[in-house]
């Protein structure tokens, strides 16, 4: 699954990869970032686990990754 960076400060995933008129708001002129591609749980966590806050170092709430990870690969 495709991973993403949503512009609103939320992960979601596709199952394919979104081109730029579907990522953009029209709205608000922000876009979604791609992050990466995961087939596994184990992958998902090597591409969020950089950008993922661990004892302090910023990022994404450890938490709010697990669940993201859990909601998506554990099916």
């Amino acid at each position: 699954m495709y991973i993403y960076e949503g512009h609103m400060g939320d992960l979601y995933t596709s199952d394919t990869e979104l081109d730029y008129e579907e990522r953009h708001c029209e709205q608000c002129g922000d876009t979604d970032w791609l992050i990466g591609y995961a087939n596994t749980k184990e992958e998902a966590w090597k591409i969020l686990k950089p950008i993922t806050n661990i004892h302090g170092s910023g990022g994404w709430d450890y938490d709010y990754v697990q669940e993201f990870i859990k909601e998506n690969w554990d099916k």
